[in-house]
This record gives C-alpha cells, structure tokens and sequence, in this order.
C-alpha cells in the first residue's frame, strides 16, 4: 500500500512539472495554448512559415504562410492551405523578427499542429486545450 502511494504522489508531480514546463514554453519541441490565447512559437527567421494541422476528419493537411516584405501583400500575412490555394480561418499570425518567433493571437484549436520554417528544417510543436 505505501509503495502504491508513492508511486502515486511520483506520478502526479510528474504530471504537474511536465505540464508546467510546457505551459511555460520551457518545453524545447512544444508549447500549450489555450482557446483565446496568444501563442509563441520560437523559429528562425525564414521567408516562409507552414504548419501540419489536422482537419475535421483527422486528415493531415499543410498550410503555408508567407511574411510581409513589402514586395508581396497579396500573398502575405494569412495561412493558405497548400492543396486548394485558399485562406485558412485562424488566429492572426505575425512573425516577430526581433524575437524570432512566430505569433498565433486568439488561437483557435484548429492552429494545433506541427510549425516548420519553409524548407522544413527547424519544427515546433503547438497543443491548443
């Protein structure tokens, strides 16, 4: 009985540091959100962003975002799915060069998924509860 109440509290505080850790960003491959928040997710600066999110269905689909430069406001400043060409309702998402770190206001739990600067070198993970 008293190895099983040990084993219990272990457990729990395990539980507690993980989840403080990657609530806190300390966590090195992902960072957790709520509905509402604003997320930061470390990057290296790069000309484009995509991210591996699921749909409805559970399918993997891929969205790309593009930074404004100045030369490209058409196509800039949004997520776009890469299959239909289409904007893709999300959080707004900026990219703060001076922090190199990409940033999801208002998150919605469709912005959970796998984040990776465009030639898919670097990736950081996003829970949205």
């Amino acid at each position: 009985m008293q190895k099983l109440t040990i084993l219990l509290l272990l457990v729990v505080s395990f539980s507690i540091t993980t989840a403080e850790l990657a609530w806190s960003g300390g966590d090195p491959s992902g960072y957790s959100a709520t509905v509402g928040q604003t997320a930061y997710i470390p990057l290296p600066v790069a000309a484009t962003f995509r991210r591996q999110v699921k749909n409805a269905k559970g399918k993997t689909i891929e969205h790309i975002y593009r930074v404004c430069n100045g030369k490209n406001k058409k196509t800039c400043g949004f997520w776009e799915d890469v299959n239909t060409k289409k904007k893709v309702a999300t959080g707004v998402t900026t990219y703060n060069k001076k922090n190199k770190r990409l940033v999801i206001k208002n998150v919605r739990e469709s912005d959970a998924g796998i984040y990776l600067t465009g030639n898919k070198n670097w990736e950081f993970q996003l829970f949205v509860y």
